[in-house]
């Protein structure tokens, strides 16, 4: 069996949010950011252990607001929180965050709205991503089998280093790193100089 065959951007998107016993995403700009650090530093690793994947399934990002963005990634959720494999719901309603969070989470739904007709699902919102039992027997019975266990350990050390470090270290680093990507920036002196 080859390794990923017949992967696409989607089903990593699926596979990260099962990985780690279902841990949810918290925060819209955390999982953007996820997504983006996954095609660019991940992928390519996952590729050198034989995953195979065309590039045009992947989500497309670009220079935009915040950092890197992708409408793709956006469409990929609602398709998926339609069809039932994932929920989205808003943690401002359950719980505090701390306000770091709050100000990164403001920048991405200031961006969601310049990007048009998203302002009713995420205005004033602080989203967490999760994958629903239909969703989770998805990725076992389309997905796991197709990962080798190195490329599942990969993905569940990765999911686990971005799920615990602040959302501003985890810009700082996209911004530090992919600098290209902060060229349209509107935080780019906030995020570099805190």
């Amino acid at each position: 069996m080859q390794q990923g065959r017949g992967l696409n951007g989607a089903d990593f998107l699926l596979l990260l949010l099962y990985l780690n016993k279902r841990e949810p995403v918290r925060g819209s700009t955390r999982l953007i950011k996820m997504i983006f650090i996954f095609t660019e530093e991940i992928l390519p690793l996952l590729r050198s252990k034989g995953t195979i994947l065309s590039e045009d399934a992947l989500p497309k990002f670009f220079a935009y607001n915040y950092g890197p963005f992708s409408r793709d990634v956006y469409d990929q959720i609602e398709l998926f929180k339609n069809i039932g494999f994932i929920s989205v719901r808003n943690l401002k309603v359950d719980e505090e965050m701390e306000e770091a969070d709050d100000w990164e989470e403001q920048s991405f739904i200031d961006e969601m709205d310049s990007q048009g007709d998203f302002t009713n699902n995420t205005d004033g919102k602080f989203m967490c991503y999760q994958i629903l039992s239909l969703g989770a027997a998805y990725v076992e019975q389309e997905i796991l089998n197709k990962l080798t266990n190195g490329e599942e350990e990969v993905l569940s050390t990765f999911k686990s280093r971005i799920t615990k470090i602040s959302v501003r270290s985890l810009l700082r680093y996209v911004y530090t790193k992919y600098p290209e990507m902060t060229a349209n920036s509107l935080i780019k002196d906030e995020v570099l100089d805190s």
